[in-house]
Protein backbone atom coordinates (compact mmCIF):
# COMPACT_ATOMS: atom_id res chain seq x y z
CA UNK A 1 0.00 0.00 0.00
CA UNK A 2 1.32 3.37 -1.07
CA UNK A 3 1.03 7.01 0.60
CA UNK A 4 1.60 10.51 -0.16
CA UNK A 5 1.49 13.19 2.42
CA UNK A 6 0.98 16.93 0.98
CA UNK A 7 1.61 19.35 3.41
CA UNK A 8 0.34 23.00 2.40
CA UNK A 9 1.68 26.45 3.57
CA UNK A 10 3.58 29.31 1.80
CA UNK A 11 4.94 29.90 5.35
CA UNK A 12 6.87 26.44 5.16
CA UNK A 13 8.12 27.78 2.09
CA UNK A 14 9.32 31.20 3.30
CA UNK A 15 11.43 29.47 6.16
CA UNK A 16 9.02 31.13 9.34
CA UNK A 17 8.08 27.90 10.31
CA UNK A 18 9.57 24.59 10.41
CA UNK A 19 7.32 21.31 9.08
CA UNK A 20 7.04 19.35 12.75
CA UNK A 21 4.31 16.79 10.57
CA UNK A 22 6.13 14.86 8.13
CA UNK A 23 7.96 12.93 10.55
CA UNK A 24 5.14 11.70 13.31
CA UNK A 25 3.18 11.18 10.16
CA UNK A 26 5.96 9.10 8.32
CA UNK A 27 6.60 6.86 11.50
CA UNK A 28 3.11 5.91 12.35
CA UNK A 29 2.42 5.02 8.40
CA UNK A 30 5.43 2.74 8.56
CA UNK A 31 3.96 1.52 11.19
CA UNK A 32 0.72 0.77 9.97
CA UNK A 33 2.28 -0.88 6.48
CA UNK A 34 2.30 1.97 4.16
CA UNK A 35 5.31 2.83 2.18
CA UNK A 36 5.57 6.68 2.07
CA UNK A 37 6.35 7.17 -1.52
CA UNK A 38 6.66 10.95 -1.70
CA UNK A 39 6.41 13.96 0.46
CA UNK A 40 5.67 17.28 -1.10
CA UNK A 41 5.64 21.09 0.57
CA UNK A 42 3.33 23.71 -1.61
CA UNK A 43 1.56 26.85 -0.94
CA UNK A 44 -1.75 28.04 -0.28
CA UNK A 45 -2.03 28.25 -4.00
CA UNK A 46 -4.90 26.28 -6.34
CA UNK A 47 -3.02 25.94 -9.28
CA UNK A 48 -0.41 24.34 -7.23
CA UNK A 49 -1.97 22.59 -4.95
CA UNK A 50 -4.49 20.77 -7.91
CA UNK A 51 -2.00 18.95 -9.85
CA UNK A 52 -0.21 17.54 -7.13
CA UNK A 53 -3.61 16.28 -5.40
CA UNK A 54 -4.52 14.70 -9.09
CA UNK A 55 -0.99 13.17 -9.10
CA UNK A 56 -0.92 11.81 -5.53
CA UNK A 57 -4.38 10.32 -5.96
CA UNK A 58 -3.45 8.87 -8.90
CA UNK A 59 -0.19 6.78 -7.85
CA UNK A 60 -1.40 6.19 -4.16
CA UNK A 61 -3.97 4.45 -1.95
CA UNK A 62 -3.60 7.04 0.81
CA UNK A 63 -3.41 10.75 0.18
CA UNK A 64 -2.65 12.68 3.43
CA UNK A 65 -2.65 16.20 3.46
CA UNK A 66 -1.85 18.76 5.86
CA UNK A 67 -2.71 22.63 6.46
CA UNK A 68 -5.14 25.02 4.85
CA UNK A 69 -8.23 24.18 6.85
CA UNK A 70 -8.25 27.19 9.08
CA UNK A 71 -10.51 30.23 8.90
CA UNK A 72 -8.93 33.02 6.96
CA UNK A 73 -8.65 33.28 3.18
CA UNK A 74 -5.36 31.52 2.58
CA UNK A 75 -6.86 28.49 4.18
CA UNK A 76 -8.17 27.34 0.61
CA UNK A 77 -8.19 23.30 1.28
CA UNK A 78 -11.14 22.50 0.96
CA UNK A 79 -12.25 24.43 -2.13
CA UNK A 80 -9.21 22.63 -4.17
CA UNK A 81 -10.75 19.28 -2.52
CA UNK A 82 -14.31 20.61 -4.47
CA UNK A 83 -12.54 20.98 -8.17
CA UNK A 84 -10.64 17.52 -7.13
CA UNK A 85 -14.04 15.36 -6.58
CA UNK A 86 -16.37 17.36 -8.05
CA UNK A 87 -15.04 19.57 -10.67
CA UNK A 88 -15.76 23.25 -11.83
CA UNK A 89 -18.46 24.86 -10.84
CA UNK A 90 -19.26 23.16 -6.97
CA UNK A 91 -20.03 25.36 -3.91
CA UNK A 92 -20.06 24.60 -0.79
CA UNK A 93 -22.43 23.83 0.86
CA UNK A 94 -24.13 23.34 4.56
CA UNK A 95 -22.79 19.46 6.34
CA UNK A 96 -25.11 18.84 9.22
CA UNK A 97 -22.52 16.22 10.27
CA UNK A 98 -19.39 19.15 10.59
CA UNK A 99 -21.83 21.21 11.87
CA UNK A 100 -22.68 18.86 14.90
CA UNK A 101 -18.90 18.54 15.07
CA UNK A 102 -17.60 21.79 14.82
CA UNK A 103 -20.31 22.17 18.12
CA UNK A 104 -18.84 19.67 19.97
CA UNK A 105 -15.55 21.18 19.65
CA UNK A 106 -16.11 24.41 20.90
CA UNK A 107 -18.67 22.92 23.52
CA UNK A 108 -15.23 21.22 24.69
CA UNK A 109 -13.48 24.11 25.25
CA UNK A 110 -16.19 25.45 27.18
CA UNK A 111 -17.21 27.92 24.10
CA UNK A 112 -20.32 28.36 21.97
CA UNK A 113 -19.28 28.38 18.05
CA UNK A 114 -21.09 30.69 16.04
CA UNK A 115 -21.06 29.96 11.56
CA UNK A 116 -20.17 34.10 11.70
CA UNK A 117 -17.06 33.68 12.73
CA UNK A 118 -15.60 30.90 10.42
CA UNK A 119 -17.00 28.38 7.52
CA UNK A 120 -16.09 25.16 9.30
CA UNK A 121 -19.62 23.85 8.78
CA UNK A 122 -19.43 24.40 4.75
CA UNK A 123 -18.26 21.51 2.91
CA UNK A 124 -18.08 20.17 -1.02
CA UNK A 125 -20.76 17.90 -2.34
CA UNK A 126 -19.56 14.02 -1.28
CA UNK A 127 -17.05 15.18 1.63
CA UNK A 128 -17.11 13.83 5.08
CA UNK A 129 -15.58 14.99 8.17
CA UNK A 130 -13.78 13.55 11.32
CA UNK A 131 -12.77 14.76 14.84
CA UNK A 132 -9.88 16.88 15.70
CA UNK A 133 -9.95 16.17 19.57
CA UNK A 134 -7.18 19.00 20.28
CA UNK A 135 -8.11 21.63 18.00
CA UNK A 136 -11.76 23.27 16.44
CA UNK A 137 -11.65 22.83 12.38
CA UNK A 138 -12.33 19.14 11.39
CA UNK A 139 -10.36 16.70 9.65
CA UNK A 140 -11.64 16.20 6.38
CA UNK A 141 -12.71 12.55 4.38
CA UNK A 142 -13.57 11.36 1.00
CA UNK A 143 -13.15 7.74 0.26
CA UNK A 144 -13.88 6.58 -3.52
CA UNK A 145 -12.09 3.64 -5.39
CA UNK A 146 -10.65 1.69 -2.59
CA UNK A 147 -8.37 4.66 -1.90
CA UNK A 148 -8.68 7.52 0.86
CA UNK A 149 -8.11 11.41 0.75
CA UNK A 150 -7.34 12.54 4.31
CA UNK A 151 -6.90 16.58 5.36
CA UNK A 152 -5.99 17.52 9.02
CA UNK A 153 -4.68 20.52 10.20
CA UNK A 154 -1.24 21.99 10.18
CA UNK A 155 -0.87 22.36 13.70
CA UNK A 156 0.95 19.47 14.96
CA UNK A 157 -0.02 18.83 18.70
CA UNK A 158 -3.80 18.72 16.28
CA UNK A 159 -2.54 15.91 14.01
CA UNK A 160 -0.95 13.81 16.78
CA UNK A 161 -4.19 13.53 18.62
CA UNK A 162 -5.86 12.64 14.84
CA UNK A 163 -2.88 10.24 14.96
CA UNK A 164 -3.82 8.69 18.15
CA UNK A 165 -8.01 8.93 17.53
CA UNK A 166 -9.63 9.02 14.80
CA UNK A 167 -7.48 8.02 11.85
CA UNK A 168 -6.70 4.61 12.73
CA UNK A 169 -10.10 3.61 12.70
CA UNK A 170 -10.27 4.99 9.33
CA UNK A 171 -7.50 3.16 7.59
CA UNK A 172 -8.74 -0.15 9.64
CA UNK A 173 -12.47 0.10 8.17
CA UNK A 174 -10.56 0.58 4.24
CA UNK A 175 -7.63 -1.45 3.88
CA UNK A 176 -6.93 -4.63 4.99
CA UNK A 177 -3.38 -3.72 6.88
CA UNK A 178 -0.96 -6.33 7.51
CA UNK A 179 0.28 -7.98 10.85
CA UNK A 180 3.58 -7.89 9.69
CA UNK A 181 5.20 -4.70 9.03
CA UNK A 182 8.61 -2.90 9.12
CA UNK A 183 9.86 -2.84 12.60
CA UNK A 184 12.91 -0.41 13.70
CA UNK A 185 15.10 -1.66 16.53
CA UNK A 186 17.47 1.02 17.98
CA UNK A 187 20.06 1.20 20.03
CA UNK A 188 21.03 4.36 21.29
CA UNK A 189 24.41 5.56 22.07
CA UNK A 190 26.52 8.38 23.76
CA UNK A 191 30.05 9.82 23.45
CA UNK A 192 31.30 7.67 20.95
CA UNK A 193 31.88 8.10 17.22
CA UNK A 194 30.63 5.37 14.39
CA UNK A 195 34.01 4.57 13.66
CA UNK A 196 34.95 3.35 17.15
CA UNK A 197 32.04 1.67 17.53
CA UNK A 198 32.12 -0.58 14.13
CA UNK A 199 36.15 -0.90 13.41
CA UNK A 200 37.50 -0.93 17.09
CA UNK A 201 35.22 -2.03 19.57
CA UNK A 202 32.71 -3.97 17.80
CA UNK A 203 34.39 -4.65 14.50
CA UNK A 204 31.84 -7.95 13.27
CA UNK A 205 28.81 -5.94 14.36
CA UNK A 206 27.36 -4.10 11.65
CA UNK A 207 27.33 -7.89 10.05
CA UNK A 208 25.57 -9.71 12.87
CA UNK A 209 22.83 -6.98 12.94
CA UNK A 210 22.76 -7.66 9.03
CA UNK A 211 21.40 -11.06 9.80
CA UNK A 212 18.26 -9.39 11.47
CA UNK A 213 17.40 -6.57 9.04
CA UNK A 214 19.18 -3.53 6.85
CA UNK A 215 21.29 -1.52 9.34
CA UNK A 216 21.75 2.17 9.35
CA UNK A 217 23.75 4.14 11.55
CA UNK A 218 22.71 7.83 12.56
CA UNK A 219 25.00 10.21 14.43
CA UNK A 220 23.00 12.68 16.82
CA UNK A 221 24.06 15.32 19.02
CA UNK A 222 26.18 13.34 21.77
CA UNK A 223 25.97 10.07 20.11
CA UNK A 224 25.03 7.48 17.38
CA UNK A 225 21.47 5.52 16.70
CA UNK A 226 22.05 2.13 15.33
CA UNK A 227 18.78 1.11 13.44
CA UNK A 228 17.73 -2.14 12.11
CA UNK A 229 15.05 -2.12 10.53
CA UNK A 230 12.91 -5.75 9.51
CA UNK A 231 9.93 -6.94 8.75
CA UNK A 232 7.97 -8.72 11.76
CA UNK A 233 5.00 -8.36 14.43
CA UNK A 234 5.76 -5.92 17.46
CA UNK A 235 5.82 -8.97 19.41
CA UNK A 236 8.99 -9.92 16.89
CA UNK A 237 10.43 -6.43 18.13
CA UNK A 238 10.29 -7.20 21.48
CA UNK A 239 11.90 -9.99 21.60
CA UNK A 240 15.10 -8.67 19.13
CA UNK A 241 14.92 -5.73 21.50
CA UNK A 242 15.17 -8.50 24.91
CA UNK A 243 18.03 -10.42 22.41
CA UNK A 244 20.52 -7.50 21.59
CA UNK A 245 20.07 -5.77 25.24
CA UNK A 246 21.26 -9.02 27.10
CA UNK A 247 24.04 -9.20 24.31
CA UNK A 248 25.51 -5.78 24.45
CA UNK A 249 24.85 -4.98 28.32
CA UNK A 250 27.78 -7.95 28.23
CA UNK A 251 30.30 -6.12 25.39
CA UNK A 252 32.37 -3.42 24.97
CA UNK A 253 29.56 -1.05 23.86
CA UNK A 254 27.71 -1.19 27.16
CA UNK A 255 29.82 2.11 28.83
CA UNK A 256 28.06 3.57 25.94
CA UNK A 257 24.76 2.35 25.57
CA UNK A 258 22.00 4.24 27.13
CA UNK A 259 18.72 3.12 25.64
CA UNK A 260 17.48 -0.01 23.54
CA UNK A 261 14.35 1.66 22.05
CA UNK A 262 13.44 4.99 20.54
CA UNK A 263 13.38 6.76 24.29
CA UNK A 264 14.84 10.14 24.69
CA UNK A 265 17.44 11.26 26.76
CA UNK A 266 15.11 13.20 28.77
CA UNK A 267 12.89 10.26 29.07
CA UNK A 268 15.58 8.25 30.38
CA UNK A 269 16.50 10.44 33.38
CA UNK A 270 12.61 10.02 34.19
CA UNK A 271 12.59 6.69 34.21
CA UNK A 272 15.52 6.01 35.96
CA UNK A 273 15.20 8.38 38.87
CA UNK A 274 11.87 7.09 39.13
CA UNK A 275 13.15 3.39 39.20
CA UNK A 276 15.58 4.32 41.92
CA UNK A 277 13.22 7.12 43.53
CA UNK A 278 15.63 9.73 43.08
CA UNK A 279 14.59 13.57 42.87
CA UNK A 280 16.67 15.83 40.86
CA UNK A 281 16.80 19.26 40.07
CA UNK A 282 19.01 22.02 37.81
CA UNK A 283 20.56 25.22 37.86
CA UNK A 284 20.65 26.69 34.78
CA UNK A 285 22.71 29.61 32.73
CA UNK A 286 23.34 30.15 29.48
CA UNK A 287 20.71 27.28 28.81
CA UNK A 288 18.40 29.45 30.12
CA UNK A 289 15.82 26.48 31.28
CA UNK A 290 16.09 24.42 28.04
CA UNK A 291 16.98 21.61 30.49
CA UNK A 292 14.36 22.08 32.63
CA UNK A 293 12.02 22.55 29.86
CA UNK A 294 13.21 19.33 28.40
CA UNK A 295 11.93 17.33 31.72
CA UNK A 296 8.62 18.93 31.64
CA UNK A 297 8.16 17.12 28.29
CA UNK A 298 8.45 14.02 29.71
CA UNK A 299 4.48 12.70 31.44
CA UNK A 300 5.17 11.73 34.89
CA UNK A 301 8.48 13.72 35.95
CA UNK A 302 6.74 16.08 38.62
CA UNK A 303 7.26 12.57 40.48
CA UNK A 304 11.18 13.38 40.30
CA UNK A 305 12.13 16.64 39.38
CA UNK A 306 11.49 19.51 41.52
CA UNK A 307 12.57 22.91 39.37
CA UNK A 308 15.08 24.68 37.34
CA UNK A 309 16.72 27.66 38.73
CA UNK A 310 17.78 30.19 35.74
CA UNK A 311 20.78 32.26 37.09
CA UNK A 312 21.79 33.75 34.12
CA UNK A 313 23.18 37.32 36.03
CA UNK A 314 25.99 36.65 38.36
CA UNK A 315 23.77 38.39 41.05
CA UNK A 316 21.79 35.69 41.11
CA UNK A 317 24.15 33.26 40.93
CA UNK A 318 25.14 34.53 44.43
CA UNK A 319 21.61 35.56 45.88
CA UNK A 320 20.81 32.43 45.21
CA UNK A 321 23.20 29.55 44.44
CA UNK A 322 25.05 31.42 47.26
CA UNK A 323 27.65 31.57 44.80
CA UNK A 324 31.21 33.18 45.89
CA UNK A 325 31.71 36.89 44.94
CA UNK A 326 35.56 35.65 45.29
CA UNK A 327 35.09 33.10 42.93
CA UNK A 328 33.45 34.64 40.15
CA UNK A 329 35.73 37.26 40.47
CA UNK A 330 39.19 34.76 40.56
CA UNK A 331 37.65 32.10 37.87
CA UNK A 332 34.75 34.01 35.86
CA UNK A 333 31.19 32.63 35.60
CA UNK A 334 32.11 30.31 33.15
CA UNK A 335 34.18 28.53 35.34
CA UNK A 336 34.47 24.65 36.85
CA UNK A 337 34.70 26.37 40.18
CA UNK A 338 31.25 28.70 39.47
CA UNK A 339 29.79 25.47 38.10
CA UNK A 340 30.30 23.13 41.59
CA UNK A 341 29.10 25.63 43.59
CA UNK A 342 25.90 26.22 41.49
CA UNK A 343 25.13 22.32 41.57
CA UNK A 344 25.95 22.94 45.45
CA UNK A 345 23.93 25.82 45.63
CA UNK A 346 21.09 24.22 43.56
CA UNK A 347 20.83 20.61 45.36
CA UNK A 348 20.20 22.55 48.78
CA UNK A 349 17.66 25.22 47.22
CA UNK A 350 15.47 22.68 45.64
CA UNK A 351 16.15 20.03 48.42
CA UNK A 352 16.64 17.34 45.55
CA UNK A 353 18.91 14.35 46.19
CA UNK A 354 20.81 15.43 42.71
CA UNK A 355 21.91 18.68 41.18
CA UNK A 356 23.17 19.59 38.01
CA UNK A 357 24.55 23.00 36.64
CA UNK A 358 25.65 24.76 33.33
CA UNK A 359 27.70 27.49 33.06
CA UNK A 360 28.69 28.55 29.50
CA UNK A 361 28.94 30.89 26.26
CA UNK A 362 26.79 29.98 23.62
CA UNK A 363 27.90 33.14 21.80
CA UNK A 364 28.17 33.74 19.11
CA UNK A 365 30.01 36.37 21.10
CA UNK A 366 31.03 36.87 24.42
CA UNK A 367 33.77 33.98 24.05
CA UNK A 368 37.92 34.98 24.37
CA UNK A 369 41.08 32.99 23.65
CA UNK A 370 40.89 31.40 26.84
CA UNK A 371 37.57 30.64 27.07
CA UNK A 372 36.07 30.59 23.45
CA UNK A 373 32.23 30.02 22.36
CA UNK A 374 31.12 26.68 22.97
CA UNK A 375 32.80 26.31 26.23
CA UNK A 376 30.22 24.84 28.86
CA UNK A 377 31.20 23.78 32.42
CA UNK A 378 28.72 21.39 33.88
CA UNK A 379 28.64 20.97 37.65
CA UNK A 380 26.89 18.10 39.86
CA UNK A 381 26.26 17.48 43.11
CA UNK A 382 24.71 14.53 44.94
CA UNK A 383 24.80 13.23 48.84
CA UNK A 384 28.54 11.30 48.32
CA UNK A 385 30.21 14.59 46.48
CA UNK A 386 30.21 17.81 43.98
CA UNK A 387 32.00 18.14 41.57
CA UNK A 388 32.53 19.26 37.82
CA UNK A 389 34.34 19.33 34.00
CA UNK A 390 35.17 21.55 31.33
CA UNK A 391 33.26 20.92 27.69
CA UNK A 392 34.28 22.12 24.31
CA UNK A 393 32.05 22.10 21.76
CA UNK A 394 31.15 24.08 18.25
CA UNK A 395 28.17 25.06 16.48
CA UNK A 396 25.59 27.90 15.90
CA UNK A 397 24.06 29.59 19.67
CA UNK A 398 20.59 27.72 19.08
CA UNK A 399 23.09 24.45 18.15
CA UNK A 400 24.98 24.90 21.36
CA UNK A 401 22.38 25.40 24.04
CA UNK A 402 20.89 22.19 22.46
CA UNK A 403 24.21 20.36 22.98
CA UNK A 404 24.47 21.80 26.06
CA UNK A 405 21.41 20.48 27.39
CA UNK A 406 22.36 17.20 25.99
CA UNK A 407 25.51 16.78 27.93
CA UNK A 408 23.83 17.77 31.11
CA UNK A 409 21.36 15.06 30.93
CA UNK A 410 23.72 12.54 29.70
CA UNK A 411 25.61 13.64 32.58
CA UNK A 412 22.43 13.20 35.16
CA UNK A 413 21.41 10.15 33.79
CA UNK A 414 25.02 8.58 34.52
CA UNK A 415 24.74 9.86 38.09
CA UNK A 416 21.38 8.56 38.50
CA UNK A 417 23.38 5.12 37.50
CA UNK A 418 26.05 5.79 40.55
CA UNK A 419 23.00 4.88 42.87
Amino acid sequence: MKAQIIVIGDELLSGRISDANTAPLARWLESTGFHLSRVILTRDKEDELLPLLKSAWEDSDLVITTGGLGPTKDDITKQVFDLFINGPGGTLSESVEARELVTSHYQRINKVWSPTTNHYHMLPKNLGVFSNPKGLAPGLIWESSNKVLLATPGVPRELMAMIEGPMPEILARNFKLPRITDQNLIFKTHSIPEEIIFFELMPNLWNELEEVGKVSSLPQVMGVDIVVTFKGTKQDLIREEKKWEELLIKSPLAPHLWSVGPALIEEAVVKRAQEKGLTFGFAESCTGGLVGHRITNVMGSSSVFKGSLVTYANEAKENILKVSSDSLKEFGAVSEQVAQQMAKGAREALSVDLAVSLTGIAGPGGGSEEKPVGTICIGQASSKESRSKRYQMYGSRDHLKRRFSEIALFGLLKLIDTF
